[in-house]
């Protein structure tokens, strides 16, 4: 990918202060609308991104919001699988280290309690979470989003207040809890854009889901939600039990049986139509095996690569179709939360942490035990 160009969050964020805008609304002499509370705020910091116990959780001045921004009480964060890599200084995107100030977590929900000068869309008092791209309200994502990635080039979710840009923010339906909207802007926005943007889920659709994660979890909910049959694959008896109960029709154990797509084309008889792919380059083969012909392949996971490449040959065999996405737009995540709140879908939630022991959410993660998302209750 390229290399993106260092630009100064309040730059960046006064560029794309616009994206959200709807109509006129009044604002304070300063041109802040809303209050900032006076005093210190706690937050947590990546710090010198050696492990995870080099988080750092410290106290600082309740920001000011300025063009572009909102200041969010944070009631709940939610951590994702490509947090492990940027605390530790891992992740790609850019390369090197972090400022060691960067508050991490793309995921969360809050109340918004004040926003800077002109802004017109989001209002003190909104119930928000935010898309992880701060800058991608619609349109076809470009690696240009990344000079604005929520936990990554700007700050995160997690502390007690924290700025967030307005373009990325997505206002809750009234009956969503916290909780459930802290799960959306990674993993239910990735299910959301793989089955409905990408696959064209359909009610005569197979859909093949990769482990028992967040994306895996949210993909079982949503593909159900449209009608479709769903397959599910994990190493444990136990969460493949857990996994029928949420629905699952189809499910298979791939450390019993390594050949797991031979295994899945049969119980389906044929194959899957829509696969989402949630490890990478390393299972590919096999969901590739797993595909029906003329099926629609989603690569999200970013795993290591095998030691031999995927043989694409699969893909001439059957006519797949092989696309990568990265999370979703606001536009996107919009959608996502009407067909939430319409169908009265809820998250599939594995533990809650409490905010001061919120480095036990990258434990945990790190296990890959957990079945659904990992919260860290922040208020």
């Amino acid at each position: 990918m390229p290399d993106v160009p260092p630009l100064s969050r309040r730059t960046l964020l006064a560029a794309t202060a616009a994206a959200g805008l709807a109509a006129p609304a009044a604002a304070t002499a300063s041109g802040i609308t809303g209050t900032v509370p006076s005093g210190r705020t706690r937050v947590w910091q990546i710090g010198a991104q050696r492990d995870f116990d080099t988080l750092e959780l410290v106290e600082r001045p309740i920001p000011v919001p300025g063009p572009g921004e909102a200041l969010v009480r944070v009631h709940y964060a939610a951590i994702a699988a490509r947090d492990q890599g940027i605390v530790r200084a891992m992740f790609p995107v850019p390369p090197g280290p972090r400022p060691a100030t960067r508050i991490p977590l793309s995921e969360g929900s809050g109340e918004v309690l004040a926003v800077g000068p002109g802004e017109v869309r989001i209002r003190p008092g909104d119930r928000v979470t935010a898309c992880h791209w701060g800058a991608w309200v619609s349109g076809p994502w470009t690696p240009d989003y990344y000079a604005a990635d929520i936990g990554n080039t700007v700050d995160g979710w997690l502390g007690e207040h924290v700025l967030l840009p307005t373009a990325s923010l997505a206002k809750l339906p009234d009956a969503m809890a916290w909780e459930d909207a802290a799960t959306l802007a990674g993993s239910g926005v990735t299910a959301w854009h793989a089955l409905h943007e990408v696959a064209r889920v359909r009610s005569d659709d197979t859909v093949l889901t990769l482990g028992t994660g967040g994306v895996s979890s949210f993909g079982l909910l949503l593909a159900k939600a449209a009608g479709a049959r769903v397959v599910v694959t994990s190493s444990s008896d136990e969460k493949l039990e857990e996994m029928r109960r949420l629905g699952a029709d189809v499910t298979v154990n791939y450390r019993a049986n390594p050949q797991w797509g031979r295994e899945v084309a049969e119980k389906t008889g044929g194959g899957a139509t829509v696969v989402l792919e949630n490890v990478g380059p390393g299972t590919l083969d096999q969901s590739m095996a797993a595909s029906a012909v003329n099926a629609r392949i989603v690569m999200i996971g970013t795993g290591r690569p095998p030691p031999n490449p995927p043989n694409l040959y699969g893909l001439y065999m059957k006519n797949l179709s092989l696309k990568a996405i990265s999370a979703g737009s606001r536009q996107m995540l919009e959608g996502l939360l009407t067909a939430l709140a319409q169908n009265r879908i809820r998250p599939v939630i594995a533990k809650t942490i409490p905010f001061a022991d919120a480095v036990q959410a990258w434990r945990e993660i790190q296990g890959g035990e957990q079945l659904g998302k990992i919260v860290v209750r922040v208020a």
